[in-house]
């Protein structure tokens, strides 16, 4: 086996106990996530690599040899150096983008700090690309764009800086601020056709617009926390707590904070957002259909909660703390068929939904969290690859929708399963749980 299997059981230092079966099932599939990694080491390519590096990162310590890592760590290494070299990751995206990288690495000169020299060459890419990007907030488009949060947007780079910068570097610190400073600008509320609507109601962009099936020509306002304002409330509170006090700053998470509570409603006694909706939705708010949901990290009450709850932490606002712990109890209490998730990956799906929980017992101890983490990631760890791709192209079927299945991304493939079961394991929040801003 690729991994000690002995190591591993040593490293479950966390709450999470899982049967022996199932454990020993689940180390069996991380040992062949990385057998699969060393067939195909010469097919990786560079959009793939980043997570792999990340997992590898995970899992440095466990190898039975050290030279296996390092083989598969410096061809990887390769990949991602060629990939810099020809452009691929020049936009500041955290998936897929150069924030992506800058947390990959970062993570790796944790496990490996000869790679810390690596590390700064990539922190100053990023620095250089995000003050590229950042040329385009002197126009008035700039803030009428999607461009706030965390997959692609500004709220990534933001938590990576606030993240890493532990020697206040001035650079890091200096880019910081001016992101911040574009977030306070954009929580202005503005008007739209007289009606007052959250500065961080945005236009879609066409690849947006693709995935909709209601025409959004007034624009849209997002609740989630994967391509919504629960992003921008956690680095925000995230930023404050780190120091950063500009003027508004405070008012912004204020506003942001109320903009949530405002548009929660409540079926079957469990707290629901009304996700992605559309300006001429937004100002008929309280006549939306009330409906059920799925508890996800990317567009669920579990992310969105969370967010509240962080929020609410960071910035010593008791209400909102409770509000948030009281709510997610009440979720962690129910029966998992309500939870609506049909998959097993990290955005939509079991263990995504399982970091979040896991989070909530680190922080807090409530058993219930505990509990459901558990419930969760047992369907989750038993699942070998062949297994994921059979379900993941049955329900694309079903669904008639494209198969989307893959063995190395974070956010939908098994790299991701892998990857979040090891962490609530081990009883810790890892750089990819920062990334998806569950901190």
């Amino acid at each position: 086996m690729l991994l000690n299997i002995d190591k591993i059981k040593k490293a479950n230092t966390g709450n999470v106990s899982l049967p022996e079966q199932s454990f020993n099932n689940f180390v069996q599939n991380a040992c062949d996530y990385f057998k699969a990694l060393e067939t195909d080491i010469n097919k990786i390519n560079p959009n793939e690599v980043i997570d792999i590096i990340s997992a590898l990162a995970a899992f440095r310590e466990y190898f039975e040899r050290e030279t296996d890592w390092e083989h598969l760590t410096l061809n990887m290494l390769n990949i991602l150096q060629k990939g810099i070299k020809r452009s691929i990751y020049d936009d500041i995206a955290s998936f897929s983008g150069m924030t992506h990288v800058a947390f990959a690495i970062h993570d790796l000169a944790a496990a490996a700090p000869k790679a810390h020299s690596f590390l700064e060459s990539v922190n100053k890419v990023l620095l250089e690309n995000l003050n590229t990007y950042l040329k385009a907030s002197d126009s008035n488009e700039f803030y009428t764009e999607g461009n706030f949060e965390v997959i692609s947007g500004l709220s990534g780079p933001l938590s990576y800086l606030l993240y890493t910068n532990d020697n206040n570097d001035a650079s890091i610190t200096n880019m910081t601020q001016r992101i911040i400073d574009i977030f306070i600008k954009r929580s202005k509320d503005i008007t739209i056709l007289e009606h007052r609507v959250p500065g961080w109601h945005y236009y879609p962009s066409d690849l947006e617009k693709s995935f909709m099936t209601t025409e959004a020509k007034n624009g849209v306002v997002n609740y989630g926390l994967s391509h919504g304002m629960a992003a921008s409330l956690v680095v925000l509170s995230l930023a404050y707590k780190n120091g950063f006090d500009g003027e508004g700053m405070t008012e912004a998470i204020d506003g942001l904070i109320s903009e949530f509570m405002k548009a929660h409603y409540y079926t079957n006694d469990i707290a629901y957002w009304p996700g992605r909706i559309t300006f001429e939705q937004y100002t008929r708010l309280d006549e939306l259909p009330k409906g059920s949901g799925q508890m996800s990290w990317c567009y669920g009450s579990v992310g969105i909660l969370r967010s509240l709850y962080l929020s609410g932490a960071l910035m010593d606002k008791s209400e909102v703390k409770q509000f948030a712990l009281d709510e997610l109890l009440k979720i962690a209490e129910m029966d998992l068929s309500d939870y609506m998730l049909g998959q097993t990956i990290v955005c939509h799906g079991f263990v995504g939904t399982a970091a979040i929980l896991n989070a909530m017992y680190l922080d807090t101890g409530k058993v219930q969290f505990i509990q459901k983490t558990v419930e969760m990631i047992e369907i989750c760890a038993t699942l070998n690859i062949e297994q994921f791709f059979k379900f993941e192209e049955e329900l694309a079927h079903r669904r008639g929708a494209p198969f989307r299945g893959s063995l190395h991304q974070h956010l939908e493939g098994y790299n991701g399963i892998i990857q979040t079961i090891f962490s609530i394991l081990q009883g810790s929040l890892k750089g990819n749980e920062k990334r998806l801003l569950i901190i």
